[in-house]
Protein backbone atom coordinates (compact mmCIF):
# COMPACT_ATOMS: atom_id res chain seq x y z
CA UNK A 1 0.00 0.00 0.00
CA UNK A 2 1.58 3.83 -1.04
CA UNK A 3 2.18 5.86 2.45
CA UNK A 4 -0.32 8.58 2.84
CA UNK A 5 0.99 12.03 3.83
CA UNK A 6 -0.52 14.95 4.18
CA UNK A 7 1.06 18.14 2.48
CA UNK A 8 4.52 17.96 3.21
CA UNK A 9 4.19 21.50 2.36
CA UNK A 10 1.96 22.43 5.00
CA UNK A 11 3.39 20.60 7.17
CA UNK A 12 6.20 22.20 7.29
CA UNK A 13 4.66 25.09 7.48
CA UNK A 14 2.70 23.72 10.76
CA UNK A 15 6.15 23.18 12.83
CA UNK A 16 7.60 26.17 11.81
CA UNK A 17 4.25 27.99 12.77
CA UNK A 18 4.00 26.19 15.87
CA UNK A 19 7.71 26.18 16.84
CA UNK A 20 7.81 29.93 16.85
CA UNK A 21 3.51 30.02 17.95
CA UNK A 22 3.35 32.65 15.76
CA UNK A 23 2.02 32.74 11.83
CA UNK A 24 4.04 35.95 11.29
CA UNK A 25 7.68 34.44 12.19
CA UNK A 26 6.76 31.61 10.68
CA UNK A 27 6.13 33.24 7.42
CA UNK A 28 9.59 35.65 8.19
CA UNK A 29 11.29 32.10 8.29
CA UNK A 30 9.74 30.26 5.33
CA UNK A 31 10.20 33.51 3.24
CA UNK A 32 5.97 33.49 2.58
CA UNK A 33 3.06 35.92 3.33
CA UNK A 34 1.65 35.30 6.94
CA UNK A 35 -1.61 34.95 4.53
CA UNK A 36 -0.03 31.71 2.77
CA UNK A 37 0.95 30.43 5.89
CA UNK A 38 -3.01 30.31 7.65
CA UNK A 39 -3.82 28.72 4.22
CA UNK A 40 -1.49 25.98 4.68
CA UNK A 41 -2.75 25.76 8.53
CA UNK A 42 -5.97 25.84 7.50
CA UNK A 43 -5.82 23.01 4.31
CA UNK A 44 -3.91 20.77 7.14
CA UNK A 45 -6.11 21.37 9.70
CA UNK A 46 -9.30 19.99 7.19
CA UNK A 47 -6.96 17.40 5.95
CA UNK A 48 -6.99 15.88 9.39
CA UNK A 49 -10.82 17.38 10.19
CA UNK A 50 -9.83 19.12 13.77
CA UNK A 51 -8.22 22.68 15.00
CA UNK A 52 -4.40 22.66 15.06
CA UNK A 53 -4.37 25.92 16.63
CA UNK A 54 -6.28 28.58 19.14
CA UNK A 55 -6.09 31.62 17.36
CA UNK A 56 -6.14 34.43 20.31
CA UNK A 57 -6.13 38.29 19.24
CA UNK A 58 -2.13 38.33 19.52
CA UNK A 59 -0.91 35.20 19.44
CA UNK A 60 -1.65 31.36 18.41
CA UNK A 61 -1.88 28.61 20.78
CA UNK A 62 -1.63 25.21 20.01
CA UNK A 63 -4.88 22.52 20.45
CA UNK A 64 -4.30 19.00 21.79
CA UNK A 65 -3.97 17.76 18.65
CA UNK A 66 -1.37 20.38 17.60
CA UNK A 67 0.80 19.25 20.98
CA UNK A 68 -0.24 15.36 19.80
CA UNK A 69 1.18 16.40 16.37
CA UNK A 70 4.34 18.98 16.85
CA UNK A 71 7.03 17.04 18.97
CA UNK A 72 6.88 13.89 16.23
CA UNK A 73 7.11 16.55 13.57
CA UNK A 74 9.92 18.66 14.66
CA UNK A 75 11.76 15.87 15.25
CA UNK A 76 10.92 13.79 11.93
CA UNK A 77 12.08 17.31 10.18
CA UNK A 78 14.91 17.24 12.49
CA UNK A 79 15.91 13.68 11.24
CA UNK A 80 15.88 14.70 7.31
CA UNK A 81 17.91 17.87 8.36
CA UNK A 82 20.36 16.04 9.47
CA UNK A 83 20.55 13.05 7.00
CA UNK A 84 20.68 15.55 4.09
CA UNK A 85 23.57 16.85 5.70
CA UNK A 86 25.22 13.62 6.10
CA UNK A 87 24.41 13.26 2.29
CA UNK A 88 26.19 16.45 1.18
CA UNK A 89 28.99 15.99 3.45
CA UNK A 90 29.84 12.64 1.50
CA UNK A 91 29.73 15.19 -1.62
CA UNK A 92 33.18 16.01 -0.92
CA UNK A 93 34.87 19.18 -0.11
CA UNK A 94 33.26 22.13 -2.60
CA UNK A 95 32.29 25.84 -1.71
CA UNK A 96 32.67 26.66 2.02
CA UNK A 97 30.69 30.13 2.34
CA UNK A 98 31.26 32.01 5.38
CA UNK A 99 29.75 35.10 6.23
CA UNK A 100 32.20 37.54 8.49
CA UNK A 101 32.17 41.11 9.97
CA UNK A 102 33.61 43.11 7.32
CA UNK A 103 36.70 44.72 9.23
CA UNK A 104 37.48 40.93 10.99
CA UNK A 105 37.62 39.81 7.70
CA UNK A 106 39.73 42.46 6.24
CA UNK A 107 42.06 43.01 8.87
CA UNK A 108 42.37 39.24 10.50
CA UNK A 109 40.84 36.75 8.23
CA UNK A 110 41.69 37.62 4.30
CA UNK A 111 45.57 37.87 5.11
CA UNK A 112 45.33 34.47 6.76
CA UNK A 113 42.91 32.68 4.75
CA UNK A 114 45.58 32.05 1.84
CA UNK A 115 47.51 29.76 4.25
CA UNK A 116 44.00 27.33 4.21
CA UNK A 117 43.62 27.57 0.30
CA UNK A 118 47.21 26.66 -0.05
CA UNK A 119 46.69 23.42 2.23
CA UNK A 120 43.27 22.77 1.07
CA UNK A 121 43.22 23.45 -2.83
CA UNK A 122 39.93 21.33 -3.10
CA UNK A 123 37.79 23.64 -0.21
CA UNK A 124 36.74 27.55 -1.63
CA UNK A 125 36.04 29.49 0.69
CA UNK A 126 33.55 32.41 -0.10
CA UNK A 127 33.11 35.14 1.84
CA UNK A 128 30.14 37.13 2.81
CA UNK A 129 30.68 40.51 4.93
CA UNK A 130 27.83 41.28 6.56
CA UNK A 131 27.27 42.82 10.91
CA UNK A 132 23.79 41.24 10.03
CA UNK A 133 22.53 38.60 12.80
CA UNK A 134 23.40 35.59 10.82
CA UNK A 135 20.38 33.59 10.45
CA UNK A 136 21.47 30.19 8.72
CA UNK A 137 17.94 29.66 7.47
CA UNK A 138 17.29 32.26 5.29
CA UNK A 139 20.80 32.48 4.12
CA UNK A 140 22.82 30.59 1.88
CA UNK A 141 25.90 30.11 4.44
CA UNK A 142 28.01 27.53 5.98
CA UNK A 143 29.61 29.50 8.78
CA UNK A 144 29.35 32.49 10.03
CA UNK A 145 31.76 35.03 12.60
CA UNK A 146 30.43 37.14 14.90
CA UNK A 147 31.29 39.22 17.92
CA UNK A 148 29.30 39.18 20.71
CA UNK A 149 27.65 36.31 23.72
CA UNK A 150 25.34 33.82 22.99
CA UNK A 151 23.76 34.72 26.71
CA UNK A 152 21.54 37.44 26.87
CA UNK A 153 22.29 40.58 28.93
CA UNK A 154 26.06 38.87 29.38
CA UNK A 155 27.66 42.31 30.35
CA UNK A 156 29.21 43.23 33.87
CA UNK A 157 30.28 46.12 35.14
CA UNK A 158 33.56 47.41 33.73
CA UNK A 159 32.88 45.80 30.49
CA UNK A 160 32.17 47.42 26.89
CA UNK A 161 29.27 47.09 25.23
CA UNK A 162 28.37 45.33 22.13
CA UNK A 163 25.16 46.60 20.41
CA UNK A 164 25.08 43.61 17.73
CA UNK A 165 22.97 40.52 17.80
CA UNK A 166 25.29 37.56 16.84
CA UNK A 167 22.48 35.25 14.93
CA UNK A 168 18.94 33.54 14.65
CA UNK A 169 17.42 30.50 16.12
CA UNK A 170 20.82 30.13 19.24
CA UNK A 171 19.07 26.54 20.10
CA UNK A 172 19.84 24.89 16.85
CA UNK A 173 23.90 26.21 16.47
CA UNK A 174 26.93 25.51 17.68
CA UNK A 175 29.16 28.56 19.29
CA UNK A 176 33.20 28.25 18.65
CA UNK A 177 35.13 30.28 21.30
CA UNK A 178 37.75 32.24 18.98
CA UNK A 179 39.63 35.15 21.26
CA UNK A 180 38.37 37.78 23.25
CA UNK A 181 37.06 41.09 22.11
CA UNK A 182 38.84 43.69 23.95
CA UNK A 183 39.03 47.79 23.70
CA UNK A 184 41.96 49.59 22.63
CA UNK A 185 42.48 53.19 21.85
CA UNK A 186 44.61 54.07 18.93
CA UNK A 187 45.89 56.70 17.08
CA UNK A 188 48.66 57.48 14.46
CA UNK A 189 51.99 58.32 16.22
CA UNK A 190 51.79 61.79 14.43
CA UNK A 191 48.68 62.16 16.18
CA UNK A 192 50.31 60.90 19.32
CA UNK A 193 53.41 63.31 18.97
CA UNK A 194 51.24 66.08 18.66
CA UNK A 195 49.20 65.55 21.22
CA UNK A 196 50.41 63.32 23.33
CA UNK A 197 48.95 59.90 24.93
CA UNK A 198 46.04 60.34 26.85
CA UNK A 199 46.58 59.31 30.81
CA UNK A 200 44.07 61.51 32.54
CA UNK A 201 40.40 62.26 32.71
CA UNK A 202 41.17 65.89 31.39
CA UNK A 203 43.20 64.60 28.37
CA UNK A 204 40.10 62.49 27.38
CA UNK A 205 37.93 65.36 27.55
CA UNK A 206 39.66 67.78 25.10
CA UNK A 207 40.80 64.60 22.94
CA UNK A 208 39.17 64.15 19.66
CA UNK A 209 37.54 60.91 19.98
CA UNK A 210 36.31 59.03 16.74
CA UNK A 211 32.87 57.72 17.19
CA UNK A 212 31.15 54.07 16.08
CA UNK A 213 27.82 54.17 14.47
CA UNK A 214 27.35 50.45 15.19
CA UNK A 215 28.90 50.76 18.77
CA UNK A 216 27.54 53.76 19.89
CA UNK A 217 28.34 53.34 23.90
CA UNK A 218 31.41 52.11 23.37
CA UNK A 219 33.48 55.41 24.17
CA UNK A 220 31.16 56.02 27.46
CA UNK A 221 31.45 52.61 29.01
CA UNK A 222 35.53 52.42 28.10
CA UNK A 223 36.14 55.85 29.68
CA UNK A 224 33.71 54.65 32.62
CA UNK A 225 35.81 51.41 33.54
CA UNK A 226 38.97 53.41 33.61
CA UNK A 227 36.84 55.60 36.26
CA UNK A 228 36.53 59.11 34.17
CA UNK A 229 33.81 60.70 34.09
CA UNK A 230 33.81 62.40 31.12
CA UNK A 231 30.56 63.50 29.02
CA UNK A 232 30.03 61.80 25.54
CA UNK A 233 31.98 63.06 22.90
CA UNK A 234 30.14 64.24 19.52
CA UNK A 235 32.22 66.49 18.36
CA UNK A 236 34.90 63.79 16.61
CA UNK A 237 34.21 62.13 13.45
CA UNK A 238 31.47 59.15 13.47
CA UNK A 239 31.82 55.74 10.97
CA UNK A 240 29.90 52.87 10.00
CA UNK A 241 32.43 49.76 10.03
CA UNK A 242 36.08 49.70 12.34
CA UNK A 243 38.37 49.73 9.27
CA UNK A 244 36.65 53.24 8.89
CA UNK A 245 37.90 54.16 12.00
CA UNK A 246 40.93 52.42 12.05
CA UNK A 247 42.27 54.19 8.58
CA UNK A 248 40.88 57.70 9.81
CA UNK A 249 42.84 57.25 12.78
CA UNK A 250 46.07 56.43 10.75
CA UNK A 251 44.99 59.58 8.96
CA UNK A 252 45.64 61.59 11.98
CA UNK A 253 41.84 62.45 12.31
CA UNK A 254 41.37 61.26 16.36
CA UNK A 255 41.54 58.23 18.59
CA UNK A 256 39.57 55.09 17.54
CA UNK A 257 38.23 52.74 20.02
CA UNK A 258 38.74 49.47 18.35
CA UNK A 259 39.07 45.41 19.30
CA UNK A 260 42.92 45.02 19.65
CA UNK A 261 42.37 41.86 17.34
CA UNK A 262 41.79 44.51 14.65
CA UNK A 263 44.68 46.39 14.91
CA UNK A 264 47.73 43.93 16.09
CA UNK A 265 49.70 44.45 12.97
CA UNK A 266 49.37 47.77 12.39
CA UNK A 267 50.55 48.58 15.52
CA UNK A 268 53.43 46.21 15.26
CA UNK A 269 54.01 47.77 12.05
CA UNK A 270 54.11 51.59 13.22
CA UNK A 271 51.17 52.55 11.53
CA UNK A 272 48.67 52.99 14.77
CA UNK A 273 49.92 53.14 18.55
CA UNK A 274 48.44 52.89 21.64
CA UNK A 275 46.90 56.07 22.23
CA UNK A 276 45.34 55.36 25.93
CA UNK A 277 47.29 53.10 28.20
CA UNK A 278 44.74 50.76 29.03
CA UNK A 279 42.71 47.80 27.17
CA UNK A 280 38.99 47.37 28.66
CA UNK A 281 37.05 43.82 27.81
CA UNK A 282 34.28 43.80 25.74
CA UNK A 283 30.76 42.04 26.94
CA UNK A 284 31.40 39.17 24.40
CA UNK A 285 34.22 37.57 22.53
CA UNK A 286 34.89 36.15 18.97
CA UNK A 287 32.82 33.15 17.92
CA UNK A 288 32.86 30.94 14.86
CA UNK A 289 29.14 30.05 14.32
CA UNK A 290 27.61 26.86 12.38
CA UNK A 291 23.88 24.55 12.47
CA UNK A 292 24.46 21.66 14.78
CA UNK A 293 23.62 19.52 11.76
CA UNK A 294 26.62 20.35 9.70
CA UNK A 295 29.24 20.81 11.96
CA UNK A 296 30.75 17.74 11.42
CA UNK A 297 30.24 17.94 7.87
CA UNK A 298 33.80 17.75 6.16
CA UNK A 299 34.63 21.08 4.94
CA UNK A 300 33.17 22.65 8.17
CA UNK A 301 35.30 20.82 10.44
CA UNK A 302 38.48 21.50 7.88
CA UNK A 303 38.05 24.80 8.34
CA UNK A 304 37.00 24.79 11.96
CA UNK A 305 40.42 22.53 12.69
CA UNK A 306 42.70 24.89 10.75
CA UNK A 307 41.02 28.18 12.76
CA UNK A 308 41.52 26.44 16.18
CA UNK A 309 45.09 25.95 15.29
CA UNK A 310 45.63 29.67 15.07
CA UNK A 311 43.66 30.20 18.15
CA UNK A 312 46.46 30.22 20.63
CA UNK A 313 48.92 32.50 18.12
CA UNK A 314 46.20 34.94 17.67
CA UNK A 315 45.57 35.06 21.50
CA UNK A 316 49.00 35.92 21.95
CA UNK A 317 49.98 38.40 19.28
CA UNK A 318 46.58 40.32 20.70
CA UNK A 319 48.04 40.26 23.99
CA UNK A 320 51.57 41.50 22.24
CA UNK A 321 49.89 44.20 20.32
CA UNK A 322 47.69 45.45 23.86
CA UNK A 323 51.53 46.19 24.93
CA UNK A 324 53.16 47.76 22.03
CA UNK A 325 52.69 51.97 23.26
CA UNK A 326 55.10 54.27 21.94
Amino acid sequence: MPRRFPSLNALKTFEAAARHLSFSNASEELNVTQAAVSRQIKLLEEDFGTPLFKRLTRSVELTEAGHRLFPALKEAFDQIEFAAHRVWDNRGNGILTISVLPTFSVKWLMPRIVEFSEKHPDIEIHLVNSIRPVDFDREDVDLAIRVGSPVPDARVSGQVRIDLEMAKRDDQLEFLPLMPDRMIAVASPGYIAEHGLVRTEAEAGSATLINMATRQHAWADFLQALGWNVARKEDGPAYGHFFMAIQAAMEGRGIALVPDVLVMDDIRSGLLAQAIPARVPSAGQYYLIGRKTAWEQKRVRTFREWLESYLPAARAEANEAGSLTP
